[in-house]
């Protein structure tokens, strides 16, 4: 592993001595590597979850025949600010790139189910309040929903960490928080997800059903059982690249059978 830009660089060593007084090498390396791995991981899943509901916004787009001019523009600079997002995660893995490409196949199989109940959480809310259009509007609204969790499990990641490492990683992460494409997203979502009266005003946070959609979607991101079950297929499906990788005592926990 390379050394961390962090700790051993002379602009930034001194910075971290100071803060942390009590903090050795080990400390900081061994909170560095666990954060690398949840962010690897837990970051990429929920940041694949988004770009999933967000695709699925681009493709409502062009159905609707509005894939033209701003509109285009702005869909193609959220999928190239997810494909430079996506570039710098991947590499991260090395040899272990398709170990990580099948576990995002498991990641579409498992959350698709819970993007869809989101997104008729958002359209009955919606239905209910009489708006127009409420198909498009929904599903733009569940992808900028979905970017917003992603954001949000970064920044709750990284407090974790904090807490219970006393360092704040972010800066070195940063690259792994969706700000970029939810930036993008938000700008497309402000042209198509009005009310269709100017003056009235539709607070989605008020709706229980909606609220639930969305605790549940977030809790499933922060679920070990799943997390684990998609690493168990992931690593069935290229068992010896795993064996590099994993302990055997990791590959019984997950009930991993050779």
């Amino acid at each position: 592993m390379a050394t961390n830009p962090l700790y051993y660089s002379t602009k930034y060593s001194r910075q971290v001595a100071a803060s942390c007084p009590t903090l050795t090498t080990d400390k900081y390396m061994d909170g560095y590597n666990r954060t690398r791995s949840l962010v690897n991981v837990m970051i990429g899943v929920a940041n694949e979850v988004a770009r999933l509901a967000i695709s699925d916004g681009i493709d409502a787009i062009k159905k609707a025949g509005l894939y033209k001019q701003k509109t285009k523009q702005l869909c193609n600079e959220t999928v190239r600010r997810q494909e430079e997002y996506e570039s710098v995660h991947n590499s991260n893995f090395g040899d272990r790139l398709g170990l990580w490409l099948d576990y995002l196949d498991g990641t579409e199989e498992e959350y698709r189910k819970h993007i869809f109940i989101l997104y008729n959480a958002v359209k009955m809310a919606l239905d209910k309040r009489q708006q127009k259009n409420t198909e498009l509007k929904a599903i733009l609204e569940c992808g900028l929903i979905c970017a917003k969790l992603a954001v949000g499990q970064f920044d709750a990641l990284m407090r974790d960490m904090r807490e219970k490492y006393g360092v704040d990683y972010t800066q070195i992460f940063i690259k792994g928080r969706y700000t970029n494409p939810l930036y993008s997203w938000h700008k497309v979502c402000d042209i198509y997800v009005q009310t269709d009266d100017p003056d009235e005003v539709i607070d989605l946070n008020e709706d229980a059903n909606l609220r639930m959609a969305t605790d549940v979607l977030a809790k499933k991101l922060n679920d070990p059982d799943l997390i684990n079950r998609l690493g168990k297929h992931a690593i069935e499906m290229n068992m010896e690249l795993a064996k590099k990788y994993v302990s055997e005592q990791d590959l019984r926990d997950l009930g991993v059978e050779e």
